[in-house]
């Protein structure tokens, strides 16, 4: 008897336990269910069938900013040494193979440098005046290099960093073609499964969005691990606490496409996402209008006809009148 107990028990037990497990896969299962995005939804009266197509472009160049300073106790003075550090620096990155036309130099600030102890002058001791380098590259190749040798002028400022393409006209052409194709393929799914497209009113809403490769990102490939110490003469706070803190190049999710263009790009790429949402909603016929309306006035008709009788007290039967 003791035996029979409690082989009760761990068959009660069992039986508890895959309850237990079965409602947490359900649970899960649900749970990821519902973050689906259905690609075909509808019937025979209406279906909407979403297409989504990416495509990974290699940048054509880089547009890499830098900013520097200099100091000097006149504007000649000034002028002379941008200059002379300018004139080098366009020669040094020859190596890089950016000509003259690539590096472009504007001067955003002249500011007058004022001693802290005013006298009965308030003329300035010197000037200074803050210039932007401005690279235009062909491949985050050289980014390292780059900046290695903007180190090596003592230019350690970054400021922006741009990814460009020069004509996105092609890119789109092939994504609405794309898009076509794959939306005719999950046209005819619907129709070999039984779903009629021949007669109806179709409509149609297209979106696309262009994703840059974050700033962030790019920057971080020019960024140098070594703590330098800046000159006075930079327009820069120097921290001693350094943060990595660095973003990927992809912001959209490549899984969720039907189709990617360039899926295997392992450099930082311009993403272009095309949406197409189809839907296709049956229009009814007149033959069909007017049987519907036939079936609706025979309904209403036969609940008017339709008669209520009650039981008296004496066990008569009686109409309701209404």
């Amino acid at each position: 008897m003791k035996t029979i107990f409690t082989l009760l028990c761990s068959l009660i037990l069992m039986n508890s336990i895959a309850q237990v497990d079965n409602q947490l896969y359900n649970q899960r299962f649900n749970a990821a269910k519902a973050n689906y995005e259905h690609e075909i939804d509808g019937n025979n009266e209406s279906v909407t069938i979403l297409t989504d197509v990416i495509y990974n472009a290699i940048p054509d160049g880089y547009h890499v900013t830098y900013t520097t300073s200099f100091i000097g106790k006149s504007i000649e003075d000034v002028d002379n040494k941008m200059n002379t550090k300018m004139d080098q620096l366009v020669e040094k990155v020859k190596e890089l193979k950016l000509a003259r036309k690539d590096v472009r130099l504007d001067v955003v600030a002249l500011d007058p440098v004022f001693d802290f102890q005013l006298g009965d002058s308030a003329a300035p001791i010197g000037y200074k005046v803050t210039e932007n380098i401005t690279f235009n590259i062909k491949s985050n190749a050289v980014m390292g290099r780059l900046s290695q040798i903007c180190l090596e002028f003592g230019i350690y400022d970054l400021i922006n960093a741009q990814a460009y393409l020069l004509d996105i006209q092609p890119i789109y052409d092939t994504l609405n073609a794309k898009t076509v194709e794959l939306l005719n393929d999950k046209k005819k799914l619907c129709t070999d499964v039984g779903i009629s497209l021949n007669s109806g009113e179709p409509s149609i809403v297209k979106t696309k969005e262009v994703y840059y490769p974050s700033e962030r990102y790019l920057k971080s490939y020019l960024t140098n691990a070594t703590l330098y110490k800046h000159h006075l003469t930079q327009n820069s706070t120097l921290g001693m606490q350094r943060t990595v803190d660095v973003d990927n190049y992809y912001d959209l999710n490549l899984k969720d496409a039907d189709y990617v263009y360039n899926s295997g790009a392992d450099c930082p790429v311009i993403q272009v996402y095309f949406r197409l949402v189809y839907t296709h909603r049956k229009v009814p016929t007149e033959d069909e209008i007017r049987e519907k309306v036939t079936k609706e006035l025979e309904e209403k008709q036969a609940k008017q006809e339709k008669q209520i009788y009650v039981v008296d007290e004496n066990g008569t039967l009686k109409k309701v009148e209404f």
